[in-house]
């Protein structure tokens, strides 16, 4: 009797662990199929803008296989000498203005544990835009600058040191114009609203693009240093969707695992729905470049 009844308690468990795994299913698809049902905006990102993982093969269906956004912020580093590059290209520190920092209502800087407060937010997306022109234009006055200097003494070493120092000059400047993403974070708000009201005012040149999408960030980090001048500072953690699946009938062509290092160049369309989630709609590879 009791093994029977043992019996039929695994069977509900059972059914019970099935129906469970089949509702979430019903509802990730619904909720897919409801943001994909209206295309609220669409970017052409290339692979500048789209990094692929270091483990990348597609023998057989692999739900793994995705690529990430790769965006920066401005830079507001002074040019010199002895400047970060590295900062450039993966910066996550934007200055906001005192409206839009206010509304994401940061604790006191009295209180403790301020620093490790997230915040829900909406960020400003620039695409090839006024920020990537001046990032090009900053690398354009390094590059100057560097191929200006002369020797600090008359020695075989400073020699080198200033060629090596040209050299990477001149990488910088060539990866800024041809390889580094375009894509730049130059606006958050708690409100969309408020970046709506941004998005309306920007000056926009030839082909760029703007787009608001939801983000996570928190205070800088010096807000509370009156020395730093930064009162105003957020870093900006992640775009809340920046991970992107590659659907299989996109991925023939790319790198399999042995040559995973090879550096393929592609076109991709990542649409954004009514939920603000993006996808890939369309991939195109090319043997040289996409023009």
């Amino acid at each position: 009797m009791n093994e029977r009844i043992n019996t039929i308690a695994a069977k509900k468990l059972l059914w019970l662990a099935v129906s469970l795994v089949l509702l979430v299913n019903a509802f990730i698809l619904s909720k897919v199929y409801w943001n994909r049902s209206e295309v609220s905006a669409r970017l052409q990102l290339s692979e500048r803008e789209l990094q692929l993982p270091f483990n990348y093969g597609f023998t057989k269906e692999d739900s793994s296989a995705r690529v990430s956004l790769h965006w920066t912020t401005p830079s507001t580093e002074p040019i010199d000498i002895d400047m970060n590059q590295w900062r450039w290209q993966y910066n996550r520190r934007l200055q906001l203005n005192s409206a839009h920092f206010s509304s994401f209502q940061f604790p006191d800087c009295a209180q403790e544990r301020r620093l490790l407060q997230k915040r829900s937010a909406w960020v400003l997306l620039e695409f090839n835009g006024r920020s990537y022109a001046e990032y090009v234009a900053q690398a354009e006055q390094y590059h100057a600058l560097i191929m200006g200097l002369t020797p600090a003494t008359n020695t075989e070493w400073s020699e080198k040191e200033l060629s090596a120092k040209r050299k990477q000059a001149d990488d910088f400047l060539a990866a800024a114009k041809a390889d580094n993403s375009r894509l730049f974070v130059i606006d958050a708000a708690a409100e969309r609203e408020m970046l709506e009201a941004v998005q309306r005012h920007h000056q926009t040149i030839a082909d760029s693009q703007l787009l608001i999408v939801p983000a996570e960030l928190r205070a800088g980090y010096y807000r509370c240093d009156s020395k730093e001048q930064r009162t105003t500072e957020i870093i900006i953690d992640s775009l809340t969707v920046e991970s992107l699946h590659i659907p299989k009938n996109f991925a023939q062509g790319f790198p399999q695992v042995d040559d995973a290092k090879q550096k393929k160049k592609f076109i991709a369309e990542i649409s954004y729905g009514r939920l603000f989630e993006p996808w890939i709609s369309s991939l195109r590879l090319c043997a040289k470049g996409c023009e």
